[in-house]
């Protein structure tokens, strides 16, 4: 029976964390700390792996951190989830721009330009409404 009560408190926990986790990196992003982020999004994607969104993150701060190489390998994990949509492509675009493979970084910039336009935003990265 106790065992029971844990799991779901357990499960909360590991949410809540996630949460925080996140914000954290977010913060990290926005104030030009993107090794710190890097470190928190890596750590987050043990705990709860194959989030579409942590992942994305995770790419943009190995991006802005000048491992280019490792966030073609994060958005490959991420293009077997499925999910490229029209971020996906920016930030691919900018990872093959940062590894001087311009015509490869043209076509994704061509592809988050077309899917922009055409894509709405799923519910996981849809702003909240209050």
């Amino acid at each position: 029976m106790a065992s029971d009560a844990a799991a779901p408190a357990g499960t909360e926990a590991l949410a809540a964390s996630s949460e925080l986790m996140d914000l954290l990196a977010f913060v990290y992003l926005q104030n030009g700390l993107p090794d710190k982020a890097a470190v928190l999004l890596a750590a987050r994607n043990v705990l709860a792996p194959d989030d579409p969104r942590a992942l994305l993150a995770l790419a943009l701060a190995q991006v802005r951190s000048a491992k280019p190489q490792r966030a073609l390998n994060t958005l490959e994990q991420l293009a077997l989830l499925g999910a490229m949509d029209a971020s996906f492509h920016l930030v691919r675009a900018q990872a093959l721009q940062a590894l001087d493979r311009r015509d490869e970084a043209a076509g994704a910039m061509r592809a988050f330009v077309a899917l922009r336009n055409t894509t709405e935003p799923s519910p996981e990265t849809a702003p909240e409404r209050r």
